[in-house]
């Protein structure tokens, strides 16, 4: 009973209710539709995931850590059981530690999917429900209406001039005509099925009943969502760079490690045991222990913020990758607009009103230049598609039941009239006969009692109304139509398709009479021409504000879509795109091209039209090659290509398929463009506040080996044990990085072009940078050191100790900014906090019983003044240098 076990297709519509065991009038029972979801599973194609075990064990895969536990193992080897057990702990802790970050987030993004759950409509013991489309199972009888999303594969039993947009599944950008009655070959590939229809596609135009034949991964879709999810995923930007930096610093460590345990051997400083635990010391202390954790905590910080404005974040190491994109290629349909048709423009013969408000919400003046009276029209308006659609408010949001078409006109009654006066125009013109729609005739008409005579109120394509038109309405009166009256309104017509709008037309006639067997052809004859409506899917509130946002910080905006060139067009107008000075391509002229002519172009285009998903991922994958760093949305099957190409796939939550939402790395819940800019605002400040802990770290890190070393070149004991380059690794350090990696955004952050693309963390100049600085906390920690050596060693050990601590504190507070004064940031309200609680730390490992770990001994409160200039000399340089203008990247 699935999709992989017959041909549903070749099957009449008889036998495949028969072969499902079901009925077409009254459906499944509640009982049997519950014992086939336990059979069957939920209708969900579900992610790939990683088990709570996968999770834990892929915190070790990193150079880094892996390093710290071979340390771990040769200590052990040796008997520094001590040392060996510290590492291991503080090891499995940052591995826990992360674990929890991932799997926290995991769980988060579980919990906004199952919001999301789309509803559909079924016939269970003879009565329509309304049930979660995941409870849907094979037999359940379902009911489709123009606008909904087909939530199983079903073999069609009625269809009523149906059209389906079938390009999430196979990419044909027009709709398909399906009819129910048709028996079709076993062989009939899936494109070419007019008796069935598929989920994740949907409902253009006309009504369908049908019986679901395979639910969730035995679906179309499902088959395809399977060999994507088979397909390897690439790594991110930053997982790249986090990747290549932990590669360098581990040789880099691995090799101060070598020379240093060979000098001391050489030279006769200590034995082979001693030698090796000073090369460990070394280690530790160049490794920042606790950035792969800080990181991870930076990144699902970054997306808990995000998921709150509407952004989901799939893959955590996506999220800063936002930060660098310099090119958004996007949607029209549902992202720059809301997907809702709307009426912004009524054409008479003698006025034109243009109409405020967008989407379905019933708001908005209607101002007429010459101030005609349109009450008329929007009573004959109310009355003719009042029956066939309507106007729901579902939870504070508006939506249409019923035709898109016509859900705008009678969104524009409701502006005009007002709830009461819908009513009122419904109740006096009584609906008599509805002559439906169809392709053929392109018109839709209805007959209505109007005191003792009836009016016939024809809408459509409204070049066809003109053509059966006999009379205008012009200024209150009705009058023929001559050549130039007739030239004039097929001008108007011409003019608001141009300018990309869909144009729907309104004509009437008063009948002495009317009979049920009035054929439609001498209704739709000798018409009085109305109006014309020009309807478009505005842009959405906040795209074009969110558009110069995204031009002012170096982001180009391209507009990628199925749809007409003319209406693109319009709307990229609309939000501000420079059309009449970029390139408008379209599918065809794409076809033609060959990837260099593209690419050599490329630059100037503002707008791709009538595209299919392939050509999306053509266009990824040439901007790609002119060194872009590209964001692309999609909401088809075929569109995962695309989005997989992309650095950033941006899938839709509310109409993307499962399929393209597991391809992508960020989910928009709202499907807007302008939740993208704040994306790449989150993701610009992700970026900055993961190079603070890392500049923050490795300074301190290059301090501690500054000391190390420089202790063994002045054939010095060392300040600083393993234990104690740990503890300030993990422990007194971790909390001031995990700081720094909320820090507020510094001022101007979308006001500069993105980052190239080849920036790195850890850059040549930076490196340098980092080898001062930790020159100088090496410097001053010696001198501390050396200072107190007279006294013992254990005290010398435990100042610089101390002293290394300090000076750390220091450089926490420099590094809020590379380029501004500390002073002048925003606060942080953590920082303080963090700092304090690591001194309390600083002074448990002193002042407490715990010392003896740590072989340290209680301080004089006089030695403490003396212990404050570390930080004091490290502050001072760096916001001096801060002044001065020189750059560290």
């Amino acid at each position: 009973m699935n999709a992989d076990s017959l041909p549903w297709h070749s099957l009449t519509i008889e036998d495949a209710v028969k072969k499902l065991g079901t009925s077409i009038t009254s459906g499944l029972t509640e009982a049997e539709a519950a014992r086939r979801l336990r059979l069957f599973g939920r209708n969900e194609i579900k992610a790939k995931t990683k088990t709570p075990i996968e999770m834990f064990i892929g915190q070790f895969n990193n150079i880094l850590i892996i390093i710290l536990l071979i340390a771990t193992a040769i200590s052990a080897f040796l008997g520094e059981l001590f040392d060996a057990v510290t590492i291991a702990i503080i090891v499995v802790m940052m591995a826990l530690f992360g674990f929890i970050q991932e799997y926290r987030s995991e769980k988060i993004i579980q919990s906004l999917k199952r919001l999301a759950t789309p509803r559909c409509r079924v016939i269970r013991d003879g009565k329509e429900v309304e049930i979660p489309s995941t409870e849907l199972v094979p037999g359940d009888i379902v009911i489709l209406r123009e606008g909904d999303r087909v939530p199983a594969d079903i073999r069609l039993i009625e269809a009523v001039d149906l059209e389906v947009d079938e390009s999430p599944l196979t990419g044909e950008s027009t709709p398909i005509e399906k009819d129910a009655s048709v028996v079709l070959d076993p062989s009939t590939i899936v494109s070419e099925r007019s008796n069935m229809v598929f989920m994740g596609t949907y409902i253009v135009k006309g009504f369908a009943k049908g019986v679901v034949v395979a639910t969730g991964i035995s679906t179309e879709l499902g088959r395809i969502a399977k060999a994507v999810a088979e397909a390897k995923e690439e790594k991110t930007i930053l997982e790249m760079e986090l990747d290549d930096f932990g590669k360098k610093i581990g040789v880099v460590i691995i090799g101060i490690a070598a020379v240093v345990f060979a000098t001391s051997l050489i030279e006769g400083w200590a034995g082979i045991l001693e030698s090796f635990m000073i090369s460990v010391a070394l280690a530790v202390a160049a490794i920042p222990e606790g950035l792969p954790a800080i990181a991870t905590a930076v990144l699902a910080i970054g997306a808990h913020r995000m998921a709150k404005k509407n952004a989901l974040v799939r893959r955590l190491a996506a999220v800063e990758t936002l930060g660098s994109v310099d090119v958004i290629c996007t949607d029209k349909t549902g992202t720059i607009t809301k997907g809702e048709m709307t009426v912004k423009i009524v054409r008479t013969y003698d006025d034109v009103c243009n109409v405020d408000g967008s989407g379905y919400s019933p708001e908005g003046m209607i101002r007429c230049s010459n101030n005609s009276n349109v009450t008329d029209l929007l009573r004959f308006i109310a009355a003719h598609t009042y029956s066939d659609v309507k106007l729901v408010n579902d939870k504070g949001i508006w939506r249409v039941v019923g035709s898109p078409t016509e859900g705008a006109a009678l969104v524009l009654a409701y502006k005009g009239l007002g709830r009461e006066g819908v009513e009122k125009a419904v109740s006096e013109l009584q609906l008599v006969k509805v002559y439906p729609f169809d392709r053929f005739r392109k018109r839709k008409s209805t007959i209505h009692r109007f005191g003792d005579k009836y009016i016939a109120i024809v809408s459509g394509a409204p070049e066809g109304l003109l053509e059966i038109s006999k009379m205008i309405y012009s200024n209150g009166d009705i009058k023929p139509i001559d050549e130039q009256i007739r030239k004039t309104v097929a001008r108007y017509i011409e003019e608001l398709a141009s300018q990309g709008y869909r144009t729907y037309g309104i004509a009437f006639k008063t009948l002495d009479n009317f009979s049920d067997d009035v054929p439609v052809e001498d209704v739709e004859k000798d018409l009085v021409f109305y109006a014309v409506l020009g309807i478009i899917d505005p842009p959405r509130e906040g795209v074009a504000e969110a558009i110069k946002i995204a031009k002012k910080a170096g982001i180009k905006t391209i507009i990628v879509t199925g749809d007409h060139k003319l209406t693109a067009m319009a709307i990229a107008r609309m939000i501000g795109l420079d059309v009449d000075n970029g390139l408008v391509l379209e599918g065809r002229e794409l076809d033609r091209m060959g990837d260099d002519e593209l690419a050599k172009i490329i630059d100037k285009v503002v707008v791709f039209a009538r595209v299919t998903p392939e050509h999306k991922a053509r266009i990824v994958r040439v901007l790609k090659r002119k060194g872009y760093r590209v964001a692309m949305t999609g909401d088809g099957v075929n569109d995962a290509q695309a989005l997989k190409e992309a650095h950033i796939g941006i899938a839709m939550g509310v109409r993307g398929t499962d399929v393209a939402k597991e391809a992508s790395q960020l989910i928009l819940l709202d499907d807007n463009y302008a939740t993208i800019v704040e994306a790449v605002k989150e993701g610009r400040i992700i970026y900055e506040n993961l190079k603070k802990p890392i500049n923050y770290l490795l300074t301190a890190n290059m301090g501690e080996v500054a000391t190390i070393f420089g202790s063994q070149l002045l054939l010095m004991p060392s300040p600083l044990e393993p234990v104690h380059l740990l503890w300030i690794n993990v422990v007194t350090d971790a909390l001031p990085a995990a700081a720094l990696g909320v820090e507020p955004p510094e001022p101007g952050i979308m006001d500069r072009p993105p980052r190239p693309a080849g920036e790195r963390f850890v850059t040549r100049r930076k490196l340098g940078y980092y080898i001062a600085m930790g020159s100088l906390i090496g410097v001053t920690t010696l001198w501390i050191f050396s200072m107190f050596r007279g006294v013992s060693l254990e005290f010398a050990r435990t100042a610089a100790f101390t002293a290394i601590v300090l000076s750390e504190f220091g450089r926490a507070l420099s590094s809020r900014s590379e380029q501004q004064n500390f002073w002048k940031l925003p606060r942080n309200k953590w920082l303080a906090p963090a700092l304090l609680s690591s001194l309390a730390l600083q002074l448990l490992a002193i002042y407490t019983p715990l010392n003896k770990y740590f072989h340290t001994v209680p301080i004089d409160i006089k030695v403490w003044p003396i212990l404050f200039l570390a930080p004091i000399v490290i502050i001072i340089v760096d916001e001096v240098r801060k002044v001065l203008g020189i750059k560290i990247s």
